[in-house]
């Protein structure tokens, strides 16, 4: 859920809460006695409207959403709309909403199968990367894409599989140590801010989960897999700030930050580099969170524009980068 870059899309986010907000009002007892609303015919057709037609609208204004995913959100209104609306006022459209989940099912059964399909493929998949000879943060969803194809589901489940892949079976590897590495977390407090989050989300669960649970089960259980999600996500991204520094090698550069953004550069494809100069708004940034303010120490320009890999798989075309590593005077000979 990327916000649009558009003038709309912040006033699409604030009309879409307010249409959201309102209608969750409207059915409120408090709200009925105090504004003298009756529930007529034409009060539901108007929420029904704002659920299933309006908010998806919105939705697509303001984030970048595919219209298939649209389709997903207008199923997601309709569903919103039969927990809001009394039940004997909704009961001329449950039709309606068994088609809109009927549908939904028919959707997830097709993936469920490409699901399957990835699945039979993994030992393609390994080949692949193996032949590639790049570590997996870089080959696994090509070499993925090349074995099943190129599609949106496939492309976030690999790049779950990736996450997993380094929460569990990358703690005994070792970063490269030939002479094309530089370090890019060491000079920075990444490191320790991630495991502090990790710290505060934990405490954060404890407490949080034992006080909802009393109150709302499911909504507590909700917020208690995302956080568990959240500590898996932090503790993958110190294994990839780990093994990955930035590295030149095989005639390319090779630089991550954390499983939020990636990119390989043919050296050939540099046309210039600036010390010390500004990135410009379009200028992809490589540079580990620090408790102080920092700038890039280095901006690649390319001739050519690059597809950069970013979080959940989405690709992004970049013109150039900023960098910021642990050992610019190494970088710069590397760059000469």
């Amino acid at each position: 859920m990327v916000l649009r870059e558009t003038g709309f899309s912040k006033w699409a986010v604030l009309l879409l809460g307010f249409v959201l907000v309102s209608n969750v009002l409207l059915y409120q007892p408090f709200t009925q006695e105090t504004l003298m609303i009756e529930l007529e015919r034409g009060v539901i057709l108007g929420s029904l409207l704002d659920m299933v037609v309006v908010s998806p609208i919105l939705v697509y204004a303001a984030f970048k959403v595919s219209k298939k995913q649209v389709i997903g959100f207008m199923v997601a209104g309709l569903v919103l709309a039969r927990f809001l609306i009394p039940k004997e006022f909704f009961a001329p459209y449950t039709m309606l909403l068994y088609a809109g989940v009927g549908f939904e099912a028919l959707l997830f059964l097709v993936k469920l199968s490409l699901i399957g399909f990835l699945v039979w493929k993994i030992p393609q998949v390994r080949t692949e990367m193996k032949r590639a000879g790049e570590a997996a943060v870089f080959s696994m969803l090509p070499a993925a894409e090349k074995a099943v194809g190129s599609h949106a589901l496939l492309k976030v489940l690999i790049s779950e599989a990736l996450m997993f892949y380094y929460l569990i079976f990358s703690w005994r590897k070792q970063p490269p140590s030939h002479d094309g590495c530089i370090t890019m977390h060491k000079k920075t407090s990444a490191l320790s801010m991630n495991i502090m989050i990790i710290h505060a989300i934990v405490i954060e669960s404890i407490g949080l989960h034992w006080w909802l649970h009393t109150k709302w089960p499911i909504l507590s259980i909700v917020l208690l897999l995302l956080n568990v999600y959240g500590v898996f996500l932090f503790i993958a991204e110190i294994a990839v700030m780990r093994l990955h520094p930035l590295e030149v090698k095989n005639g390319k550069l090779y630089v991550t930050q954390g499983l939020m953004q990636r990119i390989i550069v043919p050296l050939e494809y540099i046309k210039k580099y600036e010390w010390g100069a500004p990135p410009e708004e379009q200028t992809m940034t490589f540079m580990y969170n620090d408790l102080e303010q920092t700038e890039p120490q280095v901006i690649i320009h390319f001739k050519a524009p690059l597809e950069a890999t970013l979080f959940m798989g989405r690709e992004k075309s970049v013109s150039s980068i900023a960098l910021r590593v642990d050992d610019p005077g190494k970088l710069k000979q590397l760059l000469q």
